[in-house]
């Protein structure tokens, strides 16, 4: 009998874990039966249907009422979810609050999956119910080793598990584009949840103070409206919104610029990279993690800092025109042999039936 995993997420924006969600449902689609609890988002929705995996809806008429209808579902399961071959996976830092209740109603302990950097803020309401939840799960699978560490000191006893994200390998790549002259025009990505923290904020108003540059921005979230009236009002901005084809429009570009305050793991630097992007990015452990200690540190500035992040834009346009961009080639080449071997889909793949599959009778496959 196929294992169950039923996977609960409470988001109602399509982001990062909902991206995961889908990749999750590829990866392991031949091998486990996956039903994923949300409320109703129609990219999640449509990105699951490709891969065979089932979608129950839940109203998401306020916050109020998605909790209400949450445990309605969990109530009138229960039975369903008790059964040997079946396992909960608490999808996000959303979800994972719901971990004791799980623990509860069901009689065994959620596996929590974590996207979410830990606060340093100990004693915030947030962090002590999180503290809770992981205290009550089974396990904790981190997407990359940092946020892996964090919880191996914050919670010593508790098993947590790094299973870094994986990166499709038949995404488009390509080397940099060589370039001449000093006053290139550079073509900029900015990829991501279009939320504070994510430095979309820091990436417009540095980029407005340098010349011959295009910003093009891909997401969505709450910043949406307010970035779209200033592309209107400059004509070097340019708001794309959430888009389907990305792995055919990032190798148009030149340089991934990510500006963001905190990640667990950044799928837009990986499939940057992977696409022969030069990566400009904040000096946060998680791109550390992902690009390597020996990638230029030109490349990498202070989070926040906009002198320090228009120089990194200058750094990186000098070694496109440099040698004939030799030296962007070589980093883009290092990082994305790196990321080959660590962050490969069959590395994961493994990791995730090993895990999912445990203490029942499936063997996987």
């Amino acid at each position: 009998m196929s294992k169950e995993i039923y996977i609960l997420s409470t988001p109602r924006i399509f982001g990062g874990s909902e991206i995961f969600q889908i990749k999750l449902a590829a990866l392991l689609q031949h091998h486990l039966h996956l039903t994923i609890v949300s409320p109703p988002l129609p990219p999640l929705q449509n990105g699951l249907a490709d891969w065979g995996a089932q979608f129950v809806e839940l109203p998401a008429h306020g916050r109020i009422a998605l909790r209400w209808a949450f445990l309605h579902w969990l109530w009138q399961q229960r039975r369903v979810l008790r059964a040997d071959n079946t396992q909960i996976v608490l999808n996000g830092r959303g979800a994972a609050y719901w971990a004791p209740l799980v623990r509860l109603l069901v009689g065994y302990a959620p596996t929590i999956i974590s996207h979410t950097e830990l606060s340093l803020k100990y004693w915030d309401l947030k962090e002590r119910l999180y503290g809770v939840a992981v205290r009550n799960a089974r396990r904790v699978i981190a997407v990359s080793e940092t946020v892996a560490a964090q919880h191996r000191h914050r919670w010593p006893k508790t098993a947590v598990l790094a299973i870094p994200n994986w990166i499709d390998s038949a995404i488009t790549t390509r080397t940099p584009h060589p370039q001449s002259g000093s006053a290139i025009s550079l073509n900029l990505a900015v990829v991501g949840r279009l939320a504070p923290g994510k430095g979309i904020e820091d990436a417009v108003i540095a980029c407005g103070g340098l010349q011959d540059l295009e910003l093009h921005i891909y997401g969505d979230g709450p910043l949406h409206d307010d970035l779209g009236k200033m592309a209107h009002q400059m004509s070097w901005l340019h708001l794309h919104g959430h888009v389907d084809d990305l792995a055919q429009r990032l190798p148009t570009h030149a340089i991934l610029l990510s500006c963001s305050h905190s990640e667990s793991f950044s799928y837009s630097v990986a499939e940057g990279i992977q696409a022969g992007l030069l990566c400009v990015i904040s000096d946060i452990p998680a791109h550390r993690e992902l690009l390597g200690q020996d990638y230029p540190e030109s490349l990498l500035f202070p989070v926040g800092n906009l002198q320090a992040l228009q120089n990194s834009l200058r750094a990186a346009r000098e070694m496109l025109t440099r040698d004939n961009g030799t030296a962007a080639s070589e980093a883009v080449n290092r990082a994305r042999a790196r990321i080959r071997i660590r962050n490969a889909p069959d590395s994961a793949r493994i990791s995730y039936l090993t895990v999912l599959a445990a203490e029942s009778n499936f063997s996987p496959v």
